[in-house]
């Protein structure tokens, strides 16, 4: 057993002489075995000048293990053995454990002492595993086995830094039997005044004992510093000041320690529970108070965030522009949990529709061409923002607990508003259509029915059209905004008016190529034909290659289903392909799931941007036109009677449904509008069509949905996206600028906020930009945290172009008198070449607080 142990040594060591030391003699039979093993075994007696020739000149070539029948001398008695530089030079057996463990690790011997000390623990299978990361020559020092021992016995799982530990600590103070478990553990191992020292030095406190007292006053002392860390001067009303850290160093350390506590995984879910139960003495509804809520706090309790949430509640209907603004910030920040930012969202989307609302008196424009213009510049963003604020309220609406009475009544309200704006609008629309008589052919907007040859006849390039059902112009747009966002993508987009009926067997015939479109009478539905062949999804394919004979159709699920060889195989060979997809009208169009209407569009997006990817990267087919056979209405709250109407009686040929009627001729009077069919569409008929009045519904009987409906003459069902997007091979030489709209120039808490705005929105012309903000010495030496920024809002409102940034002095940084703000391109790594902020910006050593 020696034996396999020397030469073990002698293997990780790769030298030949092992020394041992006996006092007791407890190994002299074992050493007939040890030379058994072709192991030179030298008593060493009083014969060192002899033995120290034969070690250097005659066994030199051979395992040597010398053994000592005495105890290794120590202090000044070991610098007087003979044999000390040997010793020095060569390996030293130990049979003991702390010894053992040494020589498992390879670990210089100095560490013994403290080894020992904690040998019970290391020599445990879960103690090793744990502590593996600092068990080399490297790495094992005696804070790092101090730090690893301590944040076993603290509950992690591999040693961990200092914060952590002091969060562990401290966090455990609300459950009084975990924290006398672990203040027990730590004063058993020695390591109560390590952990004490830490605490102090990261507190600038005195106290001598770990005991729950001090805990909790460093609960307070956290609380209270990391509330205020951006509060340079404390108000005099502010009863906690003294709690306040005078030194900027300090500052810096507790935001750094706090960051690392919001970091952790684990440990982060404490945090509120603990300040809440262990810190009651730090009313954080009254530091908001005191300081308002347009101060930048550095945590934001639930108590602090609530209080903001209700203001926002109470604010959103009468001052909808300061809440949109508000809100911008509160989505961006990372610290809040989910719920909570579902609600920001909430207000934000909500705000928006009252914001774009509050800028109209009424709806009454010259001409139907103005109508159009003003919905697809600004008005479309009410629809926009109401169906984002009905996802994120669905998201959140079992989870809204002290807010959900507020919350409801906002939400009922907005529903209201909607309903009124839909209502309003479309009136005046359809009065305006009435003028001209239903006559789309006088309307200088693009036709649905010529999209083939505005679009796509004559053009050389292999081109992808991706059709989605029931993709109304507004989510057009949203889907513009995301395209745009990418800095190699081009993107345009226009409107396109659809038929009357609005509903997909007209639509779908009207993007295929054709000069004019015939219409007969079925039995079930009218029969739509191009050249002849009708229109029905299996010939689709057939009518394009009569048009382009390289041109094919695809369902959206077989593209799915495709591989990536597949793809390429099937695309090679075509110039245009048409994509249908079809995910909100097979939603939207079923009573029973219409009210999952809104969620379905936010999968048709991920659908169709999941579809230009693959086309676009995959295949490198750089053109792609997104559009849609009609868009739809949705009204979340349930239809009044007041907006039934009665079914027009036909005569002749008829086709109903809830929002249109087709037939040869009506009987009576009409209460909504009746028209021409070949006034809205390229089809020469005598069909007659009735549609209710703004987005009333015909009363029909069955089980047919009533909230989500298309067919009728709202714009929301006829207006229609055709949205194009181009890959750029080549990256646009112009990026969206920015420039520092703030004036700070000094840091007095050792944090600096700046605001910046981007100064135009991403377009075509501008990509978006990637930019790294930091602060730095005069020779470039880093002096804070460096915070990166991305430029790539499409916003026409500048505020939503605002960006806060927060840097925080680190340790070198704290002790300098001034810095330079300066922002760099993210592809500069070397920091070369500093764009547009090169700011002085002065730091104050020590906070001024007022005595009082």
């Amino acid at each position: 057993m020696i034996a396999e142990k020397i030469l073990n040594l002698i293997n990780q060591e790769k030298r030949n002489i092992v020394f041992f030391f006996d006092a007791d003699q407890s190994f002299l039979e074992e050493l007939a075995e040890i030379s058994a093993n072709d192991i030179k075994v030298v008593e060493v007696k009083a014969n060192y000048f002899e033995l120290k020739y034969q070690l250097e000149f005659e066994w030199n070539n051979q395992p040597v293990f010398l053994y000592h029948s005495f105890a290794k001398p120590e202090g000044a008695e070991l610098k007087k053995y003979p044999l000390l530089d040997l010793l020095k030079a060569n390996s030293e057996l130990r049979l003991d454990d702390a010894s053992e463990f040494l020589s498992e690790y390879q670990l210089p011997e100095y560490h013994l002492t403290l080894v020992k000390k904690y040998i019970k623990q290391l020599k445990t299978s879960t103690y090793k595993k744990k502590l593996a990361r600092i068990l080399d020559p490297v790495h094992f020092t005696d804070s790092n086995l101090k730090l690893g021992i301590m944040s076993v016995a603290l509950g992690f799982n591999s040693v961990v830094d200092r914060n952590s530990c002091i969060a562990k600590w401290v966090s455990s103070v609300s459950d009084s039997k975990a924290f006398n478990k672990l203040s027990k553990a730590l004063s058993e191992l020695d390591l109560d005044e390590d952990l004490l020292k830490w605490l102090n030095g990261l507190l600038d406190t005195k106290n001598s004992e770990l005991n729950e007292e001090t805990a909790i006053d460093a609960i307070c002392k956290i609380k209270y510093n990391v509330l205020t860390s951006y509060i340079d001067k404390p108000v005099k009303e502010d009863s906690y000041a003294k709690l306040k850290l005078a030194r900027t160093s300090d500052v810096n350390r507790l935001q750094a320690f706090f960051e690392d506590w919001q970091n952790n995984p684990v440990l982060k879910k404490s945090i509120e529970p603990v300040f809440t139960q262990c810190a009651k003495a730090i009313n954080s509804a009254l530091i908001l108070k005191w300081y308002g809520s347009q101060q930048e706090f550095g945590y934001y309790s639930k108590e602090m965030l609530s209080k903001i949430i209700l203001s926002l509640y109470a604010d959103v209907e009468n001052n909808p522009v300061k809440t949109k603004d508000d809100c911008i910030n509160w989505i961006r920040l990372s610290s809040i949990d989910d719920d909570l930012k579902k609600q920001f969202l909430f207000l934000y989307h909500t705000s928006s529709v009252y914001a774009v609302l509050e800028s109209y008196r009424s709806f009454q424009f010259n001409k139907v061409e103005d109508y159009i213009s003003e919905y697809t510049q600004e008005l479309y963003k009410v629809d926009l923002n109401f169906r984002k604020a009905m996802i994120v309220f669905g998201q959140v609406r079992d989870r809204l607990y002290d807010f959900e009475e507020r919350a409801t009544t906002v939400f009922n309200s907005l529903n209201a508003k909607y309903d009124r704006f839909l209502i309003e609008l479309n009136v005046e629309w359809q009065k305006s259509l009435n003028g001209i008589k239903f006559n789309f052919h006088q309307i200088e907007t693009d036709k649905q029915f010529d999209f083939y040859n505005n679009n796509l006849k004559g053009n050389n390039h292999k081109t992808v059209v991706i059709i989605s059902d029931a993709l109304r112009y507004e989510l057009g747009h949203e889907l513009f905004n995301d395209l745009l966002a990418d800095s190699k993508n081009n993107v345009s987009i226009e409107p396109c008016l659809a038929s009357i009926p609005s509903y997909t067997n007209l639509g779908m015939s009207n993007l295929l190529p054709n000069s004019a479109i015939s219409v007969e009478k079925g039995e079930a539905d009218l029969v739509f034909k191009i050249n002849n062949k009708t229109t029905v999804s299996t010939n689709r394919g057939a009518i394009l290659q009569m048009a382009d004979p390289e041109s094919t159709a695809l369902d959206f699920t077989e593209l799915k289903k495709m591989s990536k060889n597949e793809k390429r195989a099937f695309f090679k060979d075509y110039r245009v392909t048409y994509i249908y997809h079809d995910w909100i009208d097979v939603i939207g169009d079923k009573k029973r799931t219409e009210y999952e209407t809104f969620e379905a569009t936010t999968k048709a997006v991920e659908d169709i941007k999941w579809m230009i990817r693959n086309i676009s990267g995959e295949l490198g087919i750089a053109h792609v036109c997104v559009t849609s056979d009609h868009g739809f209405l949705f009204n979340y709250t349930e239809l009044t009677e007041s907006s039934r109407e009665v079914l027009p009686k036909a005569k002749g040929y008829n086709r109903d449904h809830v929002r249109f009627v087709v037939s040869d001729e009506f009987e009576g009077k009409v209460d909504g509008y009746k028209m021409e069919m070949k006034n809205t569409t390229n089809i020469d008929t005598d069909l007659k069509i009735a549609v209710p009045r703004a987005i009333n519904r015909y009363r029909k009987q069955g089980n047919v949905g009533v909230q989500f409906v298309h067919g009728g003459a709202s714009m929301q069902e006829l207006l229609t996206p055709v949205l194009k997007f181009y890959k750029n091979k080549k990256e646009l030489l112009q990026t969206v600028t920015f420039k520092r709209i703030d004036q700070t120039d000094k840091i007095t808490s050792g944090s600096l906020k700046i605001t910046l705005l981007q100064d135009q929105p991403v377009s075509n012309d501008s990509k978006s930009a990637e930019i790294i903000f930091g602060l730095y010495s005069d020779t470039g030496a880093l002096y804070s945290n460096e915070m990166k920024v991305h430029f790539n809002s499409t916003s026409s409102n500048p505020r939503e172009r605002m960006f806060d940034v927060i840097l925080t002095l680190n340790s070198i940084g704290s002790n300098a008198s001034f810095c330079y703000l300066k922002a760099f391109d993210q592809k500069d790594k070397a920091k070369l070449n500093p764009l547009g902020s090169n700011d002085l910006i002065k730091i104050s050593s020590l906070m001024e607080i007022d005595e009082f």
